[in-house]
């Protein structure tokens, strides 16, 4: 069963306008999608208090700021570990996304880190500790053709 709001053509609409700008006016969204600013304002605040709309954010851009990105696969020998590392991983501000996945790896993980001294320490010496027993296998990003926050969405 759907833990989540039913949507429909506008709820589908506000969410993929909202992810391509999430500092939209009430306004601007109301002329957009027909409707008065405060009937935007609630069908938001349903999306929001629904949980389909998680947190408006400034996306921040990593190399303004010194960033780099690096994906590591994380893999388990057995079936230890995985709770324990998910709970650590959480922890850590380094780690920007954590999947489980399908594969020869469990975990796929999105690290930031402002230097390659601290990307080393982060990948010699924290994950580690997060990943006991598990193998970990790093790719430093060396330029990103694509990231983005739009989802591709159902049809209403």
């Amino acid at each position: 069963m759907n833990e989540f709001p039913r949507l429909d053509a506008t709820d589908l609409g506000l969410i993929g306008r909202l992810a391509r700008d999430g500092r939209a006016s009430w306004v601007d969204l109301a002329r957009e999608f027909r409707l008065t600013p405060p009937a935007i304002a609630a069908r938001v605040r349903r999306l929001v208090g629904g949980g389909i709309i998680r947190q408006f954010t400034a996306l921040v851009e990593p190399r303004a700021v010194g960033a780099l990105t690096a994906f590591v696969e994380v893999t388990f020998e057995g079936p230890g570990g995985h709770d324990e590392f998910r709970q650590a991983v959480g922890r850590l501000v380094a780690v920007q996304e954590c999947h489980r996945i399908a594969g020869g790896a469990h975990f796929l993980i999105k690290v930031r880190a402002r230097s390659t001294g601290e990307m080393e320490h982060f990948l010699a010496a924290v994950l580690p500790q997060a990943a006991r027993g598990a193998t970990c296998r790093a790719a430093m990003v060396l330029s990103t053709i694509k990231e983005t926050t739009v989802y591709p969405l159902p049809r209403a």
